[in-house]
């Protein structure tokens, strides 16, 4: 932390000077404009404009001897922070090709637009600015809501395969919000002009992290599915457990939009009671195969949901 001297300025102001480093970084000079807004005890500083939301930022990767893991970890990255144009190269990029391309897929309004046969260069045309991050969360809360209402007809037909590409659409926009998140709070200027605060941000990137991480145990839950040998009344006994896991979740989200915490508060106590019937349920069933794994899954179900709604409540 740097301590600055206030100077005063004529008959009515005041003067603070500006470290030279945030200066630098922020390319501004003597003459530019800076907005100054007041949040509470703090004086928050930020550029007028966004001199940086016209330039390409590129970015080049050497993947040669990586791993698809390995290259994806590195991909993702420059992709979440905003590199415009990532070129891979490799000593034999034909033996990456294949796993690159398919990364890329995974990546939204990201695209090959020249192969060779030592580099691969992907570009987006994207306008972060019109991004919107809470329109990317409620996308997905959509899809993991259909996924719920589709896995609990996995005991009758296997949609496991359909699932999974949902939950790869997903993981998908919740990359797209993680760049979006980071763009809008290194640009405060262009956050002021969505109406986007600090805690706005925070809370739409955690709640969408525990919204993807509800889609991958549903995923998980629909092939496991498949493989218990229930009894019928076993089985009605584990829909209507589901049923109330997914009406909790459906309910709690749009506590969530609503910020209603007074509601919210309630919904954590009845959280405590479905994660006591999944216990139960676990004691009757236990030596059934697979049922330990689902049990688990759906504990983390309704632990990621009231994990959501406390942080809500906690945030607001």
């Amino acid at each position: 932390m740097e301590y600055r001297k206030i100077i005063g300025f004529g008959k009515s102001s005041y003067v603070v000077s500006l470290p030279k480093a945030w200066m630098t970084d922020k390319k501004l000079k003597k003459g530019d404009i800076v907005y100054v807004d007041q949040d509470g005890d703090r004086l928050l500083l930020y550029p007028a404009e966004n001199k940086e939301g016209n330039e390409i930022k590129k970015a080049t990767m050497d993947v040669t001897g990586m791993t698809k893991q390995e290259i994806r970890l590195q991909l993702v990255s420059k992709y979440i922070q905003n590199f415009n144009e990532i070129t891979l190269i490799s000593e034999n990029m034909k033996a990456n090709a294949k796993d690159v391309r398919s990364i890329v897929h995974d990546l939204m309004a990201l695209e090959v637009v020249e192969e060779t046969s030592s580099k691969i260069v992907t570009k987006d045309f994207l306008n972060m600015e019109d991004i919107i991050p809470s329109n990317l969360m409620n996308k997905m809360d959509l899809i993991t809501r259909e996924m719920l209402a589709d896995s609990k007809g996995a005991f009758e037909e296997d949609k496991s395969f359909n699932i999974e590409e949902r939950d790869f659409d997903v993981n998908r926009l919740l990359y797209l919000l993680y760049r979006a998140v980071r763009y809008f709070q290194r640009n405060p200027a262009a956050a002021r002009k969505k109406g986007l605060t600090p805690e706005e941000l925070m809370l739409v990137w955690f709640a969408a992290t525990k919204v993807e991480r509800i889609a991958d145990q549903v995923k998980r839950i629909a092939r496991l599915i498949r493989r218990v040998k229930f009894r019928e009344s076993e089985q009605e006994e584990l829909a209507a457990l589901y049923s109330s896991i997914e009406r909790y979740y459906i309910e709690s989200l749009s506590v969530f939009y609503k910020k209603d915490t007074e509601k919210a508060f309630r919904l954590c106590t009845q959280g405590k009671r479905l994660i006591k019937q999944c216990k139960d349920f676990y004691r009757q069933n236990w030596n059934y195969e697979s049922v330990p794994l689902i049990v688990e899954k759906l504990n983390s179900i309704v632990a990621d949901t009231r994990s959501l709604l406390t942080y809500m409540c906690d945030i607001t």
